[in-house]
């Protein structure tokens, strides 16, 4: 009887391990994320805006921080695409976003265009220091319609969301899963299609962050 129960018992037993499913209110704590590119990441409200950061167990020099307002429309962005360290000129930079309107909570069917005025700040290495560089894009968001997807055994409500960014040298589209329930989306592919780089980062776990 009791080779009987155990063994039931084990069965039993990840089912009750299975983490639970994220919330809204897991964004206040920390809502953790894995993508495609194997990296592990972590999305973290502050105040009004949500900081992500897309590689929040870094073990190489590559990283990728960002404040938003609602995961999908960037404020800020610090970045190094290089998982070794560069003495001097180095890749990426920080960079600042102004977006002219309000940005919309996204609906379905509808579309946004929005003017971006850029701040690149990085060094190059010399004894100058760091140098600025100033722009504008003009960016396209087009909301699409809400389905259901299941990650890490859980069902959410799902809305892709797509940007096209358009400046004198650069055409960029990007993608977004944004979650309706919790108020945040989620960067999944970037597509620059002047230099044919294609980055798909599917989500392939969804959880929250681990106390």
């Amino acid at each position: 009887m009791i080779p009987r129960l155990f063994a039931l018992l084990l069965l039993t037993l990840p089912n009750l391990a299975q983490a639970r499913c994220v919330t809204a209110d897991d964004l206040a704590t920390g809502i953790a994320f894995k993508r495609q590119d194997g990296r592990s990441g972590l999305a973290l409200a502050k105040g009004k805006t949500v900081d992500i950061n897309y590689n929040a167990n870094p073990t190489t020099a590559w990283r990728d921080k960002r404040v938003t307002d609602r995961g999908i429309y960037e404020l800020t962005r610090g970045s190094y695409p290089s998982d070794e360290e560069i003495v001097g000129a180095g890749p990426g930079g920080y960079f600042e976003y102004r977006l002219s309107g309000k940005p919309p909570v996204p609906k379905a069917g509808s579309s946004w265009k929005t003017t971006v005025t850029t701040k690149t700040t990085s060094d190059d290495g010399t004894e100058a220091g760091p140098q600025v560089q100033r722009g504008k894009m003009t960016a396209t968001y087009s909301f699409q319609a809400v389905t259901e997807a299941t990650l890490s055994g859980c069902t959410y409500r799902i809305q892709p969301v797509e940007a096209t960014f358009l400046a004198e040298n650069t055409h960029t589209t990007k993608r977004w899963i944004y979650f309706p329930d919790l108020g945040f989306g989620l960067e999944t592919r970037v597509t620059v299609h002047n230099t044919g780089e294609d980055r798909k980062l599917g989500l392939t776990s969804f959880r929250p962050k681990d106390k």
